[in-house]
């Protein structure tokens, strides 16, 4: 019994030892959030604390020669998914018939390939590795 006693004892002291840190723990905080607060002034909440770079944009250069043979205008063929044109399959200036492959894109792993909606010469707006958006056009076949 005499040992029940020492444990429960020792049990009722950690939890007071607990409970006094806690308390200190919670009036140093409220005091050190009235002392910090006095400084607002020096490092406003609004304004961002490091110095960030600038964006700098790159403009690609347009491909300076084209086939005399490209359509200038013609149905679009515009990319269905975003994804990274893995190959090209047609020139510039090639005939191509309906449905025939145009190029490949990587979608999500996965190859998707890009087919003309019509018969006509095509010309082709992307080069292989470049990643495109929903939407964007990557072909004209006129």
């Amino acid at each position: 019994m005499e040992l029940m006693g020492q444990g429960l004892v020792l049990m009722v002291a950690g939890m007071g030892i607990v409970y006094v840190f806690l308390y200190v723990l919670i009036v140093v905080s409220n005091c050190a959030s009235k002392f910090v607060s006095r400084f607002d002034y020096v490092i406003p909440d609004d304004s961002p604390r490091k110095n960030r770079r600038a964006v700098q944009v790159v403009v690609k250069p347009e491909p300076a020669t084209q086939s005399p043979a490209a359509p200038v205008d013609g149905v679009e063929v515009k990319a269905p998914v975003p994804g990274t044109v893995l190959r090209i399959s047609a020139t510039d200036g090639q005939s191509v018939a309906e449905g025939e492959e145009i190029l490949v894109m990587d979608v999500m792993k996965m190859e998707t390939p890009i087919t003309a909606p019509s018969s006509g010469r095509v010309s082709v707006k992307v080069s292989v590795m470049d990643k495109v958006a929903t939407g964007d056009v990557v072909a004209l076949v006129g």
